[in-house]
């Protein structure tokens, strides 16, 4: 049971797989030159994506945004095309994700894609803190003591207008219609959702349509958390504030919880 709901989380496009490389990319976020590229200091180990495996993860995210251009922005940065993975990473932001608004932060700190610019870089580590997940809020404050007094009022006055575009209030609401336009898709109804009976695979590309060691099976991207967006917000909660050691018991409990 442990292995497969970790799996689905993955597969999922959920930030469980950034999880280990956002904790170092925080740690190094402030280190000397000497030390490593910009590259490697914006960069996380999930950003190396094989082809079978983003294909997989695009066609779950496809209900989703967030974890849609999130996957476009981990793919172009291990690409090394920074200013698409900015792109990329913005039109996530958008849809409340911590983690593209993060490597936005990182990027600006480094100037990778992005202009270099260290308070813009804050800014986005403040939005990023929103929700007081760990990781985030500790590069957010080693952010904040690596500025001078000019650069730490520009970054509060610049985060005044990325809140307004992006912080929670705005962006989950914007998330949620998303989802629900999906939901209403499959179910045909907003409100309806069945997917117990639901039997759904894609062909990988390969030789047959009906060979099934080539197929995708994408009933997990159906699941009912995953289309109710306050029990996705709360597992994609509890496995940020966790570092990513949450129970496997409470997120399925958290997955089960507050259903319709």
């Amino acid at each position: 049971m442990e292995r497969g709901l970790v799996a689905l989380l993955a597969s999922a496009g959920l930030a469980l797989a950034a999880l280990a490389g956002s904790a170092s990319a925080a740690d190094r976020a402030t280190a000397t030159p000497a030390e490593a590229t910009p590259e490697q200091l914006a960069s996380a180990e999930t950003d190396r994506i094989g082809h079978r495996d983003f294909d997989a993860r695009q066609r779950m995210s496809a209900t989703h945004p967030n974890e849609l251009w999130r996957l476009y922005g981990t793919d172009a940065a291990g690409r090394g095309q920074w200013q698409d993975a900015s792109r990329f990473f913005r039109r996530a932001a958008r849809y409340a994700d911590k983690y593209s608004q993060h490597r936005l932060s990182l990027m600006y700190w480094h100037g990778l894609g992005v202009p270099h610019d260290r308070a813009l870089a804050y800014a986005w580590a403040d939005l990023a803190a929103e929700r007081s997940y760990p990781q985030f809020v500790v590069l957010r404050e080693k952010m904040w003591q690596e500025l001078d007094e000019g650069e730490r009022q520009r970054a509060l006055r610049q985060g005044v207008a990325i809140f307004d575009e992006y912080a929670d209030e705005v962006a989950k609401p914007r998330m949620e219609r998303q989802v629900a336009r999906a939901r209403s898709r499959i179910t045909g109804s907003p409100a309806g959702l069945t997917t117990g009976n639901l039997l759904v695979f894609a062909s990988r590309g390969g030789s047959s349509l009906f060979d099934p060691s080539d197929s995708l099976d994408l009933r997990p991207m159906y699941a009912d958390w995953r289309l109710d967006t306050r029990r996705y917000w709360a597992v994609e909660d509890a496995v940020w504030q966790s570092g990513g050691n949450v129970e496997v018991g409470t997120l399925e409990k958290i997955m089960s919880s507050q259903r319709p």
